[in-house]
């Protein structure tokens, strides 16, 4: 007598393989995509550290503030710079991407163009006969199809006195 599979059985077998391959296929589908994400992610945290640190280090070395006025706020921030080269030094969005200028030098972008930067506020914090203090906000989003995420990113920073 020969031994065969019957039908019932090879079912039964490709069911059972069926499912474990579905089972792997999730797992390292979740795993690549995973990684995806975390990389996405970390792209919109560097940009937004990088921004915020670029930004407070032209506030430290600014001599005042010319916009936002104190008690206001405002989308972009007017810095009077000791360096005459590089006043007024500004902070604005330009189509989704944060930007810098430096009196007349070429402006040039603080954001790449894997992320937008949704909003930018500048708060003028400062109270009379003081450097000035200016409070940051930024939120930043990603432009990558797999992974939509966004991060708002805020701080402050005081002008250093005696500039």
């Amino acid at each position: 007598m020969k031994k065969a599979f019957t039908l019932i059985e090879l079912l039964i077998y490709i069911s059972i393989f069926s499912l474990i391959l579905v089972f792997f296929l999730g797992f390292f589908w979740d795993t690549i995509f995973s990684g995806i994400r975390r990389n996405i992610f970390q792209d919109i945290q560097e940009q937004g550290y990088f921004a915020i640190f670029k930004i407070q280090r032209e506030i430290k070395r600014a001599k005042s503030v010319n916009f936002p006025s104190q008690g206001s706020s405002g989308n972009y921030l007017s810095l009077e710079m000791p360096d005459p080269d590089k006043n007024p030094t500004v902070f604005d969005l330009q189509e989704g991407k944060l930007r810098i200028t430096q009196g007349e030098n070429p402006s040039y972008f603080l954001t790449s163009d894997s992320v937008k930067v949704d909003d930018l506020s500048f708060s003028n914090l400062s109270f009379s006969n003081t450097p000035g203090i200016i409070k940051i906000e930024i939120r930043i989003s990603s432009l990558n199809p797999f992974y939509q995420n966004s991060i708002t990113f805020r701080s402050s920073c005081a002008l250093l006195p005696n500039k």
